[in-house]
C-alpha cells in the first residue's frame, strides 16, 4: 500500500502547523513578563534625537535631489 505524495505532504504540513501553534502557545503562556515591565518606551537620551547627524543630512539632501529630478 503506497502513500501518495500529496497525502504525505499534507501530513507533513499539518504536523508542522501543529508544532508551530504549540510553540507559539508555549511562548505566550510561559514567557517572561519581566521584559515587558522593564520597557518604558522612552528614549535614553531624547535630546540627541533632535540633533541631525551628518549621515541624516546627506540622506535628506539625496532624497530632495531625487524628488526634484523626478519633476
Amino acid at each position: 500500500m503506497a502513500i501518495s505524495t500529496e497525502a504525505l505532504l499534507q501530513t507533513i504540513l499539518i504536523l508542522t502547523a501543529l508544532a508551530l501553534m504549540w510553540l507559539i502557545f508555549k511562548r505566550n503562556s510561559f514567557g517572561s513578563t519581566e521584559e515587558d515591565d522593564e520597557y518604558s518606551g522612552l528614549a535614553r537620551d531624547p535630546e540627541t534625537l533632535s540633533e541631525p547627524t551628518p549621515e541624516a543630512i546627506s540622506e535628506l539632501d539625496r532624497l530632495i535631489q531625487k524628488r526634484s529630478d523626478q519633476r
